[in-house]
């Protein structure tokens, strides 16, 4: 059935970096292939991605201080790490009129292009994204985003990574508290997309291909391999990003031969502490 919002789930994960080409060399030595840079028109950011086959995730970094960076050199100023997660649409402009009856802060979708070279050809890959107001989307930030040219997006050779990662598992927000988060997300990804207790800080939005998980500060550690949140940084945070893998094993010697620091689990999954990835507490978990 599709969502009155036409909302899908999670399209991309934004990795915040202040040095693109550092972080470049980082994600290769964790074991995963990136596309060659781009530039979002319009924009001050230029960008690497991580392509999956449902979902990706892009390193972002100013290049142009005068033109818009959308809070990017804000963020930057805690450091490195997970800096927003966009949700993907089937048609931005039919949830834009789907967001104006919900707010009177919703905008009209707007178009976005960013070049890329392509062995040695220039690549124009164009997007339509509109914004969702804030209170429809409790600690995010965030737009919706449509692919209009997928097929450039999506080459066959940048959806092969040596660790193994084939996509987006879950993404962790961390809040001071959940009031009034299950009620928002259901609107968006119906009721039974639901799971979890405000009040026992923890609310699960299944959002199609990969979930939401909302916590707190206190109750962060339960899902997350008993490491605790740095309450140093403002909130609400984008605090760590799961991804699947065939097997855990395999990504786990990957990382050994590329001397990367990991832990492993009861359940088996690799975990990378945010040193090693960009700020980002990186899980490789077992695919389903």
């Amino acid at each position: 059935m599709v969502k009155p919002s036409q909302i899908t789930g999670i399209d991309h994960a934004l990795v915040g970096v202040a040095d693109l080409e550092s972080a470049r060399l980082s994600y290769q030595k964790l074991g995963f292939t990136l596309t060659p840079r781009g530039r979002h028109i319009g924009w001050g950011t230029g960008n690497h991605t991580i392509m999956f086959e449902n979902d990706y995730v892009e390193m972002i970094a100013v290049i142009d201080r005068e033109q818009n960076t959308h809070n990017l050199e804000d963020f930057l100023q805690n450091g490195d790490g997970l800096f927003k997660v966009v949700l993907a649409t089937s048609d931005a402009n039919a949830t834009s009129t789907w967001l104006k009856e919900k707010s009177a802060n919703a905008l009209d979708a707007q178009d976005l292009q960013r070049l890329i070279m392509v062995n040695e050809k220039k690549e124009l890959l164009s997007f339509r994204y509109v914004h969702l107001p804030a209170e429809l989307t409790p600690g995010l930030e965030t737009f919706a985003s449509q692919h209009l040219t997928p097929e450039k997006v999506r080459q066959p050779a940048w959806l092969s990574h040596p660790n193994g990662a084939r996509g987006i598992s879950e993404v962790t927000v961390v809040m001071q508290n959940l009031a009034g988060v299950a009620d928002a997300y259901a609107r968006i990804f119906g009721s039974r997309s639901i799971s979890g207790d405000e009040r026992k800080g923890s609310i699960t939005v299944d959002t199609g291909n990969d979930e939401l998980w909302f916590v707190t500060p206190k109750t962060f550690p339960e899902r997350h391999y008993d490491k605790k949140f740095d309450e140093s940084l403002p909130l609400p945070r984008l605090a760590a990003l799961t991804l699947t893998v065939a097997n855990t094993q395999a990504t786990a010697l990957y990382l050994s031969g590329q001397q990367v620091a990991f832990e492993r689990d009861s359940s088996d999954a690799v975990i990378v502490p945010s040193e090693e990835a960009c700020g980002v507490f990186l899980v490789f978990a077992k695919e389903d």
